[in-house]
């Protein structure tokens, strides 16, 4: 399989390339049997229509796009192993060549995880500790944490924490996938929705009150979405380059929490919050040990 891949903007790829014409042809009967499982046919049942009458009846541009759609399920997660991709979006395809007897010819777009320079954060976060006063440790501000941040540790106050990880971003390169940022921009969204429906009033009312639109919204919060994604890719690197994980046990534990105060929430992602928060908070206890 031929494959050329080139860098575009915003932490994004196109992936271009040819799949040979046995691979493709070799789908032909799959593709064929996928279709006729729905097919409707006068005189016979769903799923028993046999082939040469589906070859007849069905048009072959639809077997042919099943071909390439199937061929590329299969396909694309090996593309993406074979050129070392990490792949962090849903992938928009457009096909370039699409004939019976022929190669398969794609397009491929997604973002990727961005490569991430980072300052030296060990030596930020000893030389912001350094410079607070004995009555400054142990302050415990009232406002709530940002997310991702943690929860202050005895000796470090949370002010001293956001001008830690302030300063590394500051400091760091990278180029910001814009998924993530909308990502961000749905979670802010939807916490904001989820409180003011707690509140009683409708989402719908409270935007025309603010004679704003969502998109509006998407707009003003755009800056904190990006300082968030900067934030969450920052934290990952120093987990990764420092080899931080969260104790099995722990997190074991932050799960059966969760899963008893809200019962329909699903595991999975109640472990993979547990994760994320437990790591941050190891990470941040980390630097301020520096």
């Amino acid at each position: 399989m031929k494959v050329k891949v080139t860098k575009l903007p915003k932490s994004e790829v196109e992936i271009e390339g040819e799949l040979e014409t046995e691979v493709f042809e070799s789908y032909f009967a799959t593709a064929l049997k996928k279709i006729g499982e729905n097919f409707e046919l006068d005189g016979f049942r769903k799923g028993k229509i046999p082939e040469s009458v589906l070859i007849s009846k069905v048009p072959e541009i639809r077997i042919l796009e099943k071909m390439a759609e199937l061929v590329l399920a299969e396909h694309y997660p090996k593309i993406l192993e074979g050129e070392k991709i990490d792949a962090i979006s849903r992938p928009e395809i457009s096909i370039t060549k699409l004939a019976r007897k022929n190669p398969l010819g794609f397009k491929i777009k997604t973002a990727v995880l961005p490569k991430i320079k980072l300052p030296d954060y060990k030596d930020i976060a000893k030389k912001i500790i350094a410079q607070i006063v004995p009555e400054e440790k142990g302050e415990i501000n009232e406002a709530p944490t940002p997310e991702g941040v943690g929860a202050p540790t005895a000796s470090v106050g949370e002010k001293t924490r956001l001008k830690i990880i302030e300063k590394i971003m500051d400091n760091s390169e990278m180029e910001l996938p814009e998924i993530l940022v909308e990502i961000e921009l749905d979670k802010i969204l939807y916490r904001m929705e989820s409180d003011i429906t707690q509140m009683g009033l409708k989402f719908e009312d409270y935007l025309k009150h603010l004679n704003k639109t969502i998109e509006d919204l998407r707009k003003e919060f755009k800056t904190d979405a990006e300082k968030k994604a900067k934030l969450s890719l920052i934290l990952n690197e120093i987990s990764k380059v420092e080899k931080i994980i969260a104790d099995e046990e722990e997190v074991a534990k932050e799960v059966a929490k969760i899963l008893e105060h809200y019962k329909d929430a699903d595991p999975e992602r109640a472990r993979m919050h547990a994760e994320n928060v437990l790591t941050n908070e190891k990470i941040f206890v980390f630097l301020e040990s520096q």
